[in-house]
């Protein structure tokens, strides 16, 4: 009885041995569906100069939908008025492609935005932050998307923009 046992136990260890072996070990594909990029922005004027610094990282869920986090850094000088003004924030990110061509955006920001104006010698400091809300659509040519968004939550109190339109040209790799 016991060698039928441990005859049984020995067979049953070297089949289940042989089945962990045939097992292939699940590789990690989510590294390979992220795509980075995001956006550069830049104004030059005789009045202002302006850059805006946008790096971010989607993953593509499938052809037509991606979403991701996104950071933004923006610096302006307006010589006009001796003001200065640096802005930086974070950003959710989606993405839709009903076609090849077509983009729908969707991003929500936080913005941070620091004021200097200096008025006859004196710095007066302006200090405040606020919610975005862009939607908007684009033409998509291979990795690189240009078009135009709308701010829904517009605020004329509390604003970086003059105005809730703004264009945008992305591009992810």
């Amino acid at each position: 009885m016991k060698t039928k046992i441990l005859f049984f136990l020995t067979l049953q260890l070297y089949f289940v041995s042989n089945l962990t072996a045939q097992v292939q070990p699940k590789q990690n594909n989510f590294w390979k569906k992220v795509r980075f990029g995001g956006n550069l922005g830049l104004d030059f004027s005789n009045n202002a100069t302006s850059i805006i610094l946008g790096p971010s990282a989607v993953y593509q869920v499938n052809d037509k939908f991606s979403a991701g986090l996104g950071v933004n850094f923006g610096y302006a000088n307006f010589r006009r008025f001796d003001t200065k003004q640096t802005n930086y924030g974070i950003r959710a990110i989606a993405l839709y492609n009903p076609t090849r061509q077509l983009q729908l955006i969707s991003e929500l920001e936080q913005n941070f935005v620091n004021t200097t104006t200096e008025i006859q010698g004196q710095d007066f400091k302006n200090s405040f932050n606020f919610p975005a809300l862009y939607l908007g659509a684009g033409y998509r040519l291979g990795n690189v998307s240009a078009g135009v968004r709308y701010d829904v939550l517009y605020n004329e109190d509390k604003r970086l923009y003059a105005s809730p339109w703004s264009p945008f040209v992305q591009v992810y790799f």
